[in-house]
Parts: structure tokens; sequence; C-alpha cells
């Protein structure tokens, strides 16, 4: 009878759009709810074990939590720590508390296996937390068995989607953005006269969509900050009207949230960053030198893309090579190619981490890329708060198909990649793909916006009712 239903209920489920993709997953093993819950089946997880748990010789056991192998190494573990043996070999964890000598119950091939994986984590500049704790790598095909499309209550175009995890467990994520999204300003001409204009002088989309070969990107933004670079307590919160995008996720029984746009690669401890920690184009902006800005940009780009940044085929100093021709130092006019054939490899930037050490590739193609935007067409003003002479560093993004129509009955194509992170916990979660939203739909339980109500109540129109100038 359960089974009839729920068939009759699958039966039922909306598809609102065609998704297509790939999903990963990162669960802390000690801090994620789907974990704790223990309803999902990790034996074929990937399991990173890199955390400094291992073997507890006055124990004779592993430390609570730890979940690398127990014996030798094997190819679903990626670090762990061996286990200690008395002489014999024999010994019993329930016989109580070891007494006697312990040697390693691990050749030294296994030892040296061990230290290199866990050596590869370590050595990670952006993705650290991968060494906060244990974590259960999944991975798997975006095949939908429910979708819903449409256009809520704030005009944004929303989507979810449920993919069955097995287990009867199921993984939801979606998002939301305005397509619509422009940040406006009211001001004044020198006669007194209102007129809107393009907050910054420019269509933020615009800007951001240049070299996206035509398409439309909506940065998932929602919950940026930056830091006072000179008071590091100071935290600076995107505003409303500078939020393009939200992201939303339920992992079996974890809650999850997208990762937006960084402006700074702050310390983990709280503690004030310094000026480095800081994606800063531009330091003083009372008396703004932009010199150094596109060296600044590039030196980024090269950290959290790496060899696939545009700006690494450009010849900078006009010697005829770029970085990616083999100029390793494209800012320097005092070092030609030839002296760059024993320059060291170049470090592997953020999103390499993700693809060659974290696995977020499927048959050996990327799953993972950021996106950086210079903020240089920015006008600087006298304050270093706000975007301009800040650069900026993106994990999760939409992005629309160009010349659509996004309204009620109308098709609407795109892509989408979205980094979420725990509400509660350590884990992470990648989905990557694209959507075919073939008839949106507008919200029938959708609500007015109090501010719109207010304004045709009171007949206040924003700016006096004066258009984009």
């Amino acid at each position: 009878m359960n089974l009839i239903l729920l068939t009759a209920l699958t039966g039922c489920a909306p598809q609102d759009a065609t998704v297509t993709g790939q999903w990963f997953s990162w669960l802390a093993a000690n801090s994620s709810a789907t974990v704790a819950e223990g309803n999902l089946d990790f034996a074929d997880a990937t399991a990173f074990e890199c955390s400094g748990r291992g073997w507890d010789a006055e124990l004779c056991d592993f430390e609570p939590g730890y979940i690398g192998p127990t014996s030798g190494p094997g190819d679903q573990y990626i670090g762990g720590k061996c286990p200690m043996t008395n002489a014999s070999g024999d010994f019993n964890p329930n016989n109580g508390l070891c007494n006697v000598s312990y040697t390693s119950s691990c050749n030294e091939e296994d030892i040296a296996t061990f230290d290199e994986q866990c050596s590869e984590l370590q050595a990670l500049e952006k993705n650290t937390w991968i060494n906060d704790d244990g974590y259960y790598g999944l991975s798997g095909p975006i095949e939908p068995w429910r979708s819903e499309a449409l256009i809520n209550s704030e005009g944004d175009l929303q989507l979810t989607v449920h993919v069955d995890l097995g287990d009867k467990q199921d993984f939801r994520f979606g998002f939301a953005v305005d397509p619509d999204f422009a940040p406006v300003d009211c001001l004044e001409d020198e006669e007194g006269n209102a007129y809107v204009t393009n907050r910054d002088g420019s269509d933020w989309v615009d800007e951001w969509s240049e070299d996206e070969d035509g398409s439309r990107i909506y940065y998932l933004n929602a919950g940026a900050y930056q830091h006072n670079p000179f008071k590091g307590e100071d935290t600076w919160y995107l505003s409303n009207d500078m939020i393009s995008g939200f992201g939303f996720s339920k992992f079996a029984a974890e809650e999850l949230t997208s990762r937006p746009g960084d402006y700074g690669d702050y310390p983990d401890d709280g503690s004030d960053p310094v000026m480095e920690d800081n994606f800063l184009a531009v330091d003083d902006h009372e008396r703004p030198d932009l010199s150094d800005y596109d060296t600044r940009f590039e030196t980024l780009c090269e950290m959290a893309v790496g060899a696939e940044c545009p700006h690494l085929d450009v010849d900078d100093d006009g010697d005829g090579a770029s970085e990616n021709e083999g100029d390793c130092n494209d800012n320097d006019d005092n070092i030609v190619p030839a002296d760059c054939a024993n320059a060291p490899a170049p470090a592997m930037s953020w999103a390499e981490e993700f693809v060659n050490v974290l696995g977020a590739n499927k048959n050996d193609e990327a799953q993972f890329e950021h996106k950086i935007e210079s903020n240089k067409w920015r006008p600087i003003d006298g304050t270093i708060s706000g975007l301009d002479g800040w650069m900026e560093v993106h994990s999760s993004w939409v992005r629309l198909e160009a010349n659509q129509t996004i309204a009620d009955g109308e098709r609407v194509k795109g892509d989408f990649q979205i980094l979420f992170e725990g509400d509660e916990g350590g884990s992470r979660v990648l989905v990557r793909g694209e959507f075919d939203i073939e008839a949106l739909r507008e919200d029938r339980w959708g609500y007015e916006i109090l501010e719109e109500t207010k304004r045709n109540e009171n007949d206040t129109a924003f700016c006096g009712g004066a258009t984009l100038k």
C-alpha cells in the first residue's frame, strides 16, 4: 500500500525544468547532521582524513571521530594514520588499556603513502577546511525526480531541484536570481532636478557579463561581506539592493547556503586581517593610484583561476611572449622568456585545488571554476568601503542565455555553478549543470511588496517618477 502511494506521489511530482549536471559533496564527519543521522550509506564514499586524529596507544584504539583506514591505505581513503600493535600482534581493545610495547602495523610504504596524501591536503592554500575534520566525499549525476520553476513574489526567477540520493534520502537545492537586477541611485542635477542613474555609472550585469559569450551572469552574492583592512572587527555586508541572487540546499538532513563572493581571504581565527588578506587593488581611496591595478588583478586571477586566467595570455611587457607562452614574469621588463627555463612551476590555483585534489571533476573534466571581477570600471570615491577599488572572487552563480524574456509562460535556459556551505556544520556541496524551463509560471501564492504598495497608496513614485538617465 505504501509503495502504491509512493508511486502515485512521485508520478504527480512536477517537472518544470530539464536539469542536467553533476553534484559533489564533502560531508564533515563530526559536524554534519546527515552523518549524525546515519541514514545515508558511506561504504563507497571517499574518506578524507588528515584532521590529525589517529591511533591512541593508551586506549588501543583510534580516536573518536576518526574515519580513515584502520590498517593500511586503500583506494577509498585519502590520508589517515596507522594503528599500533603489540609485539605479538594479539591485543584486543576490548580487553582494556594496553600496557605493552607497541609497533606500527603498517609498513614503510604505507606510512609514506599516508604522509604524502596528507602533505598534499595540508599544502592547500584556499581550501584549508578539508583538514579541519574528516570528510566523506560523494558525487553523482543531477537527475531530478522533481523540479519547480516559478517567478516569485519579488519577481525573481526561482528554480528548485530534488535529487534522489538513495537510502530514501533526498537532496534538494535551488536558487533565486533577480533578472532585472540593476542597482540605481536617485540624484539631483545642478538645477536641483531629480534623476535616476545606474550606481557607479553602469549596468552591473552588463559589466559582469562582458566575458560570458553573450550570456547574462548573476552572482549568488547574498551574505557577501568585506572586512575593514584597518580595523578587522568592522564587517561591511552588501546592502539588499546590491544582492543579485541566493542559493539554498538541504542534503539529506543537512541545510546549506550558497557561498557568496569573496572580498578577501580572511583569517579563520577571527583575527584582524592584514592588508594582503583583502582583495584590494586600491589602498588609498583619498589619493587613488591606479598604476598597479592591473598587476594586482592579474595576480589574484592567477591564484584563483590558474593557467586558464585570460590575463595570462596577454603580453604585458611586449617582449613577444605572455606568461602562458613562457614568460614567467610578464610584469618585469628585465626578465625575458629565456630566463624562465628553470623557473619553479606555478602554485596550484584555488580552483585547481577543488578539481585536482578534492575531486571536483568528471571523466577528467573540471566541474569547478572561480570567476573574478576587477571592479575597475567603478569610479573611485573617497572611502574604502563599497565595491570600488576591491576585486572579488566568486564560486556561485547562475547564467541566463541572452535575449530571453523572464515572464509567465516563457521558456528560459541557462546554466549554474553553486558551492554550498553548511549552516551549522563544516560540510560543502557543489552543483554544476544546465537547465531548460519550458514554461515559467508565476507564484499563485505570492504577496505584494510592501514598499511598492505604500508608494502606490501615497502616490510617491521612486525619485519623483524620474526615469533612468
